[in-house]
């Protein structure tokens, strides 16, 4: 047995308890708290409790709106536009609603083409003009809910006729080739004729690259009658959609080359010169051709006459 006198001194064990670094350490520990870690919330989950989506039938009443959502832009036909109504002239409802069906045929995201909520005006236009080349642009659209649709067209104006080899074609005034002419007769026709030198062919519905050589053109119409009344324009050629140069065919017979870069009114001003004062009317009729593309000196040649480049027949003065 043994016996502890409690006179002694205390084990030191327990005066390490009472040391004040313990104590402070003892102190530190009470007052921790341990730190909770927040994980961020994901944006479906947000969303779904923004919309309070997570208790069972919310989301059942959610998925039946998918559901149905589903069926109307895919498998009904309730917004499926078929009623049609054009304003003014152009074009019929049927050839329309023809071309609306086409559009059915078609899918986009499993949705119809021709659907009241996907169909735009734009989407309409390019259909049109795929079975209907004539149409330029649609000048009123308006939809009706749920399949209904009023709208009005411009129909292209035939401003010229495009010759390419032994084919013929009607253009409008933004060089789209919008008709191909089964019999060209020139009294028959109005329209000016422009004769592609290179034949390249051409189909319906095409735009040609020939904006600046219209411009070029229409100018020539308007100031021709002004300024050249010794004769008449006939028809124009042009000698590629690269080339800077373009000719006119007269009503004599003869032609004039002119320079697509240079002033209309310039080179018939010089052609009215030459053919004024330079040229003997009573040889109008043995002309070959009159050369005005330099901006200084213009050519003449006879049909009998070797007709050089570099044979210079006439000066003029000076712009």
């Amino acid at each position: 047995m043994a016996i502890f006198d409690l006179r002694k001194r205390r084990p030191a064990r327990q005066l390490r308890f009472r040391r004040p670094e313990f104590q402070a350490k003892l102190a530190r520990a009470r007052r921790y708290e341990r730190q909770t870690i927040v994980v961020p919330e994901s944006w479906g989950s947000r969303f779904l409790s923004g919309l309070g989506l997570r208790s069972a039938w919310r989301r059942g009443i959610a998925i039946l709106f998918l559901i149905l959502l589903f069926y109307f832009l895919t498998l009904s036909r309730v917004f499926l536009v078929r009623q049609v109504s054009v304003l003014g002239e152009g074009i019929s409802p049927a050839e329309v609603e023809d071309v609306l069906q086409s559009l059915e045929k078609q899918r986009r995201y499993l949705v119809p083409r021709n659907h009241i909520l996907l169909l735009s005006k734009r989407q309409l236009l390019l259909a049109l003009q795929d079975e209907l080349p004539e149409v330029r642009q649609i000048t009123r659209f308006k939809r009706g809910f749920p399949n209904q649709l009023a709208l009005a067209v411009e129909k292209r104006k035939p401003l010229y006729v495009w010759q390419s080899g032994e084919s013929y074609y009607l253009l409008d005034q933004d060089g789209v080739v919008f008709q191909k002419v089964l019999t060209y007769e020139p009294s028959s026709f109005a329209e000016v004729l422009l004769a592609d030198q290179t034949q390249a062919p051409v189909q319906v519905g095409q735009a040609l690259p020939i904006g600046k050589p219209l411009q070029f053109v229409e100018k020539v119409k308007n100031q021709w009658p002004r300024e050249i009344p010794q004769t008449t324009f006939a028809s124009f050629v042009l000698l590629g959609s690269l080339s800077p140069d373009i000719t006119v065919k007269t009503g004599l017979g003869f032609q004039v080359y002119f320079d697509l870069d240079r002033s209309v009114e310039a080179q018939l001003r010089n052609l009215n010169l030459l053919l004024a004062q330079e040229i003997k009317p009573e040889t109008y009729s043995g002309l070959s051709y009159i050369d005005l593309r330099l901006p200084n000196i213009a050519y003449y040649c006879y049909l009998d006459a070797p007709c050089a480049p570099e044979n210079a027949t006439s000066t003029l003065p000076k712009l």
